[in-house]
């Protein structure tokens, strides 16, 4: 009987045991979503980078061996966006999504293997279960050979599709999910999703950003059970803190700037920029290179070593490493050649063999450009040309201005867009802080008033605000007898992100990043009409006295002045109230105005009897001079002892026409 109770307790342990292990092996598959890094992305644009998205799967009942794993529909939701992700195939997108992280320094035994890379499926495969969950999408290594790839096994797919379903949505079709048991934790990350971040907006009056907030919809839904459903993808900021104008200016219309340039594009500055534009990085990564060969290949580029380099793109196949570029997640089997900087990756090198064509696999995570910042000119008075410099140098404000990045000029498209076409420019452009070597001058091609200048960033610092400065010059000559340049207009600039799109949708043709217009306008210049401004500090008609005047045009000389017609404005001063402003008729060239305080004379300029105070008069010509008699009244100055003086010239030099210095100095 005790032996029976043994056996009895012994039995019982062992059913007990034997529950556990079932209980652990068809414990209920549950997935944890999130957002593997959730980047901060630019308020400006519309096909900006979100955070992959990551699912940790545990548990579950692995496929039996042999057996079609069951799949299902999943589809990826944003709350407050568009899905901006490329077409690449209408209706197959650019999105991906991976299963247990291939070609990763965690697992380097497995390449990424697109499903259905002959396009005989529609994008959907079917895998067989191993029975354990362990190697159901491992592919083994794959290699290419004559532009043929082959991989160890290639029923065992890890890399599936995603198509557009909605203006907000994507689905990927008939993913096949096996649960990993016990074997381990099942990865799944969706990469390459874009959204239109300004569409979301940026948070006013807040410190806490707008956010854009993913959902995930599985069918049948306990194929792929979600513990929390929706996931913050992405914070929205702008990505400029500002774009300003410092020290805007005010020109006269009769001296000329830069004019030798004005003339010729291919001469030198000779009074070189008189103001700058500014762009202030919103938040570090904001400004991207298009690729990491494009930031590998430029390195040399702060030393002033190199010429700028626009290399072909290189691999970005490392599921979640960072490569801080305007491209996304991209198969394209070419290896990066340079060392990355500190900070990017982790990296598995050498790079994955490239995917194939179908359905646009091969321009996955592919972008059109880097980051460009554009200045768009506006009001550009007649007579004006504008000039900017072809290279600049990128500066950390907080660290001094400490040269980080360069940004070169590229001729565009009317949107800022097109492919990347560096600028040759002419004479070189005058040295300064932020200028690399070999800088040489441009200009701005200006049509009915308005222009375009578009820098594409081609080496940047992912770490720290950063700041463009860009020198801006002016040139005309001098016309004022042909009124020109064009007075009185106020000239502006805008800058902003570029290229400008209405398109906050997915699109097949639509360059990727693309804008929304953001541009500010501000006031940069003004041509203001030349005037030649004299000051009598004494005139009366007063106590049996009176005051007469010349003002004489003297633009008609034989120095090679243009000669120039304007009126003249008559400004009274007092202690008590001065008669109003007077104002003449068109004075010609070689014209004088003459008249007297008491009565008046030719003009239309009318007598101010009784006035004493002094009397500031505006020429709308250039080269005025005056002479004033203050005699008894109705005297002439040959009849009557009295006092005369020269009109006193309050202009600064500058217009001298003799080349000797007297002639616009005060007397």
């Amino acid at each position: 009987m005790a032996d029976f109770r043994k056996c009895l307790l012994v039995f019982a342990v062992l059913v007990l045991l034997s529950g556990l292990a079932s209980a652990q092996v068809t414990a209920a598959l549950q997935c944890t979503f999130n957002a593997a890094v959730t980047p901060t992305v630019r308020v400006e644009g519309l096909t900006e980078l979100l955070g992959d998205i990551v699912l940790n799967c545990n548990g579950g009942t692995p496929t039996p061996a042999g057996l079609p794993v069951p799949q299902a529909n999943i589809t990826v939701f944003l709350s407050n966006a568009n899905i901006t992700s490329r077409l690449t195939g209408d209706p197959f997108t650019e999105v991906l999504m991976i299963i247990d992280e291939p070609h990763t320094i965690a697992n380097t035994a497995n390449s990424l293997l697109p499903c259905d890379p002959g396009g005989l499926t529609l994008g959907i495969c079917s895998i067989a279960g191993t029975g354990t969950g362990i190697g159901t999408y491992s592919p083994g290594l794959c290699t290419t050979t004559a532009g043929v790839t082959t991989c160890a096994n290639s029923a065992r797919p890890n890399v599936f599709q995603a198509r557009l379903t909605g203006v907000n949505q994507v689905t990927f079709f008939g993913v096949p999910i096996d649960p990993p048991g016990t074997s381990g934790t099942r990865i799944i990350r969706i990469t390459n999703l874009r959204g239109n971040a300004n569409m979301a907006g940026a948070s006013t009056g807040s410190l806490v950003p707008q956010t854009i907030t993913a959902f995930i919809s599985v069918n049948p839904p306990n194929l792929l059970p979600l513990n929390n459903p929706q996931q913050t993808v992405a914070f929205v900021r702008p990505g400029l803190t500002s774009f300003a104008v410092k020290s805007a200016v005010s020109f006269v219309q009769c001296i000329s700037q830069n004019k030798d340039i004005a003339g010729d594009p291919s001469k030198p500055l000779t009074d070189g920029p008189q103001f700058l534009a500014r762009f202030d990085e919103g938040f570090p990564s904001a400004w991207k290179e298009k690729n990491i060969q494009t930031h590998l290949s430029n390195a040399g580029m702060l030393s002033g070593t190199l010429t700028p380099a626009y290399p072909a793109d290189a691999a970005q196949d490392t599921p979640g490493a960072n490569y801080f570029s305007e491209s996304g997640f991209e198969v394209n089997g070419v290896a990066p050649v340079g060392t990355y900087p500190l900070g990017y990756g982790p990296f598995a090198l050498p790079p994955n063999p490239a995917f194939p064509a179908t359905r646009g696999l091969s321009a996955a995570g592919t972008a059109d450009a880097g980051t460009r910042l554009f200045l768009n000119f506006s009001s550009v008075p007649n007579g004006t040309s504008i000039f900017v410099p072809t290279r600049l140098y990128l500066t950390i404000p907080a660290a001094s201005g400490l040269v980080s990045g360069f940004a070169v000029l590229t001729s565009t498209n009317i949107a800022g867009g097109g492919g990347y076409s560096p600028v040759s420019g002419g004479a070189a452009w005058p040295s300064g802080a932020n200028i690399p070597p070999g800088t040489t001058t441009a200009p701005v091609s200006i049509t009915a008033g308005i222009g375009m200048a578009v820098y594409e960033i081609l080496y940047t610092d992912p770490f720290n605000n950063e700041r463009l400065d860009v020198p801006i010059a002016v040139a005309y000559v001098a016309n004022a007898g042909n009124n020109l340049p064009q007075p009185g207009l106020e000239s502006q600039v805008g800058g902003g992100y570029a290229p400008v799109s209405s398109v906050g949708t997915s699109s097949a043709s639509a360059p990727i990043p693309r804008f929304a217009p953001n541009q500010n306008p501000q006031n940069d210049f003004i041509i203001n009409k030349c005037s030649c401004n004299l000051l009598f500090p004494f005139v009366t008609n007063q106590q049996g006295f009176d005051t007469g005047i010349a003002i004489a045009n003297t633009s008609l000389d034989p120095f090679g002045t243009t000669p120039q017609a304007g009126i003249v404005t008559l400004q009274y001063y007092s202690l008590g109230t001065p008669p109003p402003n007077q104002v003449t008729d068109l004075v010609a060239a070689g014209d004088e105005v003459l008249f007297t305080i008491s009565g008046g004379g030719n003009h239309m300029i009318k007598g101010t009897p009784g006035f004493q105070g002094y009397l500031i008069a505006t020429a709308q010509f250039q080269y005025c001079h005056a002479y004033a008699y203050i005699s008894a009244q109705g005297a002439s100055p040959q009849l009557s002892a009295g006092a005369s003086y020269l009109g006193i010239v309050l202009d600064v030099p500058g217009l001298n026409r003799t080349g000797q210095a007297g002639e616009v100095q005060a007397h």
